[in-house]
């Protein structure tokens, strides 16, 4: 099968509350002697890239952008990326199967997992054979911070009309002693997670480096997972305030995700999944306005999906080869950037190319060969995509309003080219309260494996037309309220030239009619009281029928968090994660139960020094046994199970 996605797989997001909490209360103006109003989740310290490629300050940035610290990942105690990005208002991840670890694909206010881009590095994941992210095998030790934008980010990024989430890995030390960290963790069913890190710099190069390993028996259903990490940075300080950096990471999960009898013959299922990636960038500031970064990079991956027959199957030799088939991928790319600024605005111009390549090789056993009539071995044809861009955006600040024009142009070697225009504002309604919107056009290009390549099985359409959005969002953020902030937005989303396959005709990707998707994000988060803080959000959106799909389709998501966090080391959090899938969304007929799921976690640094410190943590997973899968019956979820765990900093 292919890592498109399974058959049984969600396509879109799913329905439960939120409303009410665009009805919260707004008290007077804080008096000017507060600390910065403006400051509702990061103060203007936090600067934001993902926007328009030039770091700005988050209340200058008009669209809907939520950033996530390390700091943050690491009081929560998470075990995959996955974990992380589902407590974000707007997006939603579906891991299958839904145990320890094991594949992810990422979705953002009702898009389609191909429709959202995610960087590292500056290296662009997405794959070429399926369009989509497996986000659960990046490590998160690495990450600096995660900046997500919701929504077509076209005119900067290109192909991303469902949003994009950018991974921005952690900087090499400033001095020559090393600091860094050591972590274990040990939980049910052979759950475990080993991994280390350093950074220091000698002479003028800066170093960063990471080695870790996951693993589990499997919390259900012959499931295991086996994940090797590393990741690496190296810094070269250059003379005239030049920087050059290298960096690379190499993952390498092997994962069973179940046994299966759905159909003749039953089979078990088992993946690997290697990738690395290499880049290397030159930052320097060429005057005291103008500022210029160059990189390139080079990715590459192999897909392996392994399936043998079932010694229970009622058809098929037992314990013999179903099929074995290998995804081969590699995409390389280098890209500029050019900034200038002074006291009133921030240009930004760029450049970009990717070329991408893939190609599949399938080995079918005797089965398949008698009752599919497949070949023994099946090599496919090649496919080959490039890929250029160039854009320009403004960022104007005209007092209480700041403007953000941008274009960019866009030529695809099979699918032509694409113009995206986009204009943002903010605007300071009053000392507490900040205004967002944004008006965009996006697209998405097709996937390779839908246009070009393929082996006995596939049949390309190489006159398949990218999907267009036309994009418009409103966002408030308020801190009216002392102990309170309140962040609002809503979005509607309308795209043309939609794909759907034809399996009755041409067996191929078809452009068909149009589909919208809109809906709100609301969230809250509390002041400290007695070190005790509240977070929560929802997310509803409704999307309409495409060319194949007669019926509309709600989904709603909610995310309610608890925690404690006091100045002698305890960190604690109850968190509950609700997700309606919608059956209309996941293929499959009758009700779907999906319930509230808590996780509670509780730490505290039992030794402290200047030079050392040790935390020592306990989680719980699924703390009430409930059930939230989109399909039970293949990828049923774990009930309850426990984890612990010690990190050592120096």
């Amino acid at each position: 099968m292919s890592p498109a996605k399974h058959p049984c797989y969600p396509r879109n997001l799913a329905p439960l509350t939120a409303a009410l909490l665009c009805c919260l209360p707004v008290a007077q103006p804080a008096q000017a002697a507060d600390a910065d109003p403006l400051a509702m989740y990061f103060d203007d310290s936090q600067m934001v890239e993902v926007a328009t490629r030039a770091a700005k300050p988050l209340t200058q940035v008009a669209e809907n952008v939520t950033i996530i610290s390390d700091e943050e990942i690491t009081a929560i105690h998470a075990q995959s990326l996955v974990e992380v990005l589902n407590r974000v208002a707007g997006v939603a991840l579906a891991m299958v199967p839904p145990d320890f670890n094991g594949a992810s694909w990422v979705h953002i206010q009702g898009s389609r997992e191909e429709h959202v881009l995610v960087l590292i590095d500056g290296v662009r994941l997405n794959s070429a054979m399926s369009g989509a992210v497996d986000l659960s095998h990046i490590p998160l030790r690495i990450i600096k911070r995660i900046e997500i934008v919701k929504g077509p980010g076209s005119a900067v990024w290109g192909s991303s009309q469902g949003g994009v989430i950018n991974i921005i890995t952690k900087t090499p030390g400033t001095g020559s002693r090393p600091s860094g960290s050591v972590g274990g963790e040990l939980g049910e069913r052979g759950v475990g997670a080993y991994e280390a890190d350093v950074a220091g710099k000698v002479d003028r190069v800066g170093y960063y480096l990471y080695a870790g390993q996951q693993e589990s028996d499997g919390l259900l259903n012959n499931r295991f997972y086996d994940a090797g990490r590393a990741y690496g940075k190296l810094t070269v300080d250059l003379p005239h305030q030049g920087l050059l950096t290298f960096s690379g990471m190499a993952v390498d999960p092997h994962y069973k995700t179940g046994d299966f009898d759905y159909a003749a013959p039953y089979f078990s299922e088992d993946i690997r999944d290697r990738s690395y990636f290499i880049t290397a960038n030159y930052d320097t500031v060429l005057t005291e306005s103008l500022h210029l970064n160059i990189g390139a990079r080079d990715y590459e991956r192999n897909f392996l999906d392994n399936r043998d027959i079932l010694a229970s199957s009622p058809e098929g030799d037992p314990g013999s080869l179903f099929w074995n088939a290998n995804w081969h991928e590699r995409s390389q790319g280098a890209n500029g950037l050019l900034t200038w600024h002074d006291s009133w605005q921030q240009v930004a111009l760029g450049a970009e190319i990717n070329r991408s390549k893939m190609d599949t090789v399938t080995d079918y056993g005797s089965w398949a060969q008698s009752n599919w009539w497949a070949p023994s071995q099946d090599e496919s044809r090649p496919g080959f995509e490039e890929v250029w861009g160039v854009f320009v955006n403004d960022t104007l600040r005209l007092g209480k309003l700041t403007l953000t024009p941008g274009i960019r142009y866009d030529q695809h070697s099979i699918s032509g080219s694409m113009v995206s225009p986009s204009l943002g504002a903010t605007y300071l309604l009053r000392p507490d309260t900040l205004l967002r919107a944004t008006a965009a056009r996006g697209f998405q290009y097709p996937i390779l494996s839908f246009i070009a390549g393929g082996g006995v099985w596939d049949n390309p359409n190489s006159e398949l037309k990218p999907e267009e959005v036309s994009s418009i969002q409103l966002g408030m953020e308020n801190r009216s309220l002392s102990f309170m902030s309140v962040k609002v937005d809503t979005f509607l989303h309308h795209v043309t030239e939609t794909w759907w396959y034809d399996s009755d005709v041409d067996w191929n990707w078809k452009n068909g009619g149009s589909s919208e998707r809109k809906g709100f994000e609301a969230g809250l988060e509390t002041s400290p009281w007695h070190d005790l803080s509240l977070a929560a959000n929802g997310t509803w959106t409704l999307v309409t029928p495409e060319a194949i799909q007669e019926a509309s389709s709600s989904s709603t998501a909610a995310n309610l968090m608890l925690r404690y966090r006091d100045t002698v080391g305890w960190k604690g959090e109850l968190a509950g994660h609700y997700i309606w899938w919608d059956q209309e969304n996941i293929g499959t007929t009758g009700g779907q139960a999906a319930d509230l799921i808590w996780n509670i976690s509780l730490g505290r640094t039992v030794y402290s020094t200047d030079w050392l410190s040790c935390e020592l943590y306990a989680k719980v997973y699924n703390l009430l046994d409930g059930n939230a899968t989109s399909d039970a019956s293949f990828y049923p979820m774990p009930g309850r199970w426990l984890l612990a765990g010690m990190r050592m900093s120096f």
